[in-house]
């Protein structure tokens, strides 16, 4: 059970009180009402979490890499030891990629991770990211995976008012955000530019084009893994902004 939920589940009654009693009451309520639309929770595989655990080290890493390089860069007198840390940092780096690459093979995703990378865009690390959420669980199909990301769009209309569509972002903020830094390689690729500029071309913005790309970007490699099938380019609908 989503606690999450439940927590604005009270708060959509008007239960003031939070108390054991309450709690009981309150749960019983919820699963009279809802019980139909749970689904049993299966916990994660070890190398889910693990592999998930190394990205999210590997992001703090590199952000601090970044924050002393430029607070050091600026003092000369802090010029020798500002290039010992980065070494430090790099060393860092490259052990948490062993470490990656050792738990990818041991979990058998290495074939996905493959056939992630030959995407334009998409690199080592996106790759272990998409095929590390592929094996969370059973999608029924990409809508699915995208909602799993964080990436599906949220909708606030009421009436005749269409509210603007933003992303639901509760998924896995580093997936989320390595999604995005694919879709800024993908859209100078020969394959995809065509895609990225036909957005651009209806008046949208660049965040919201590079959004949309980083959706097909997923799509699409959730389909190579799905089918366990190869990527063939297909520049003709790529080149559509139909999607």
């Amino acid at each position: 059970m989503d606690a999450y939920r439940l927590s604005h589940y009270r708060e959509s009654i008007g239960q003031r009180a939070k108390t054991d009693p309450c709690d009981a009451r309150l749960l019983a309520r919820y699963l009279s009402s809802e019980q139909e639309r749970l689904r049993l929770w299966s916990p994660p595989p070890q190398a889910y979490k693990v592999l998930k655990s190394l990205l999210h080290r590997r992001a703090e890493l590199i952000n601090v890499r970044v924050g002393i390089t430029l607070s050091w860069s600026s003092e000369p007198l802090l010029k020798d030891e500002l290039a010992r840390q980065l070494k430090s940092f790099k060393q860092a780096e490259q052990a948490i990629q062993k470490l990656l690459h050792k738990v990818s093979k041991e979990a058998g995703i290495t074939e996905n991770i493959k056939r992630c990378k030959a995407i334009e865009g998409i690199g080592e690390l996106t790759a272990v990211g998409l095929a590390t959420a592929f094996m969370r669980g059973h999608f029924a199909n990409g809508d699915a995976f995208i909602a799993f990301l964080g990436m599906d769009l949220r909708a606030k209309d009421s009436g005749k008012k269409n509210g603007p569509r933003h992303l639901s972002k509760k998924g896995d903020t580093e997936l989320r955000r390595l999604a995005h830094n694919a879709a800024m390689a993908a859209c100078r690729s020969a394959t995809w530019k065509p895609y990225y500029e036909s957005y651009l071309a209806r008046g949208l913005a660049k965040t919201q084009a590079l959004v949309i790309l980083a959706r097909k970007l997923c799509r699409v490699a959730f389909a190579l893994m799905k089918n366990q099938s190869e990527y063939q380019p297909n520049l003709r609908l790529q080149g559509s902004p139909a999607t």
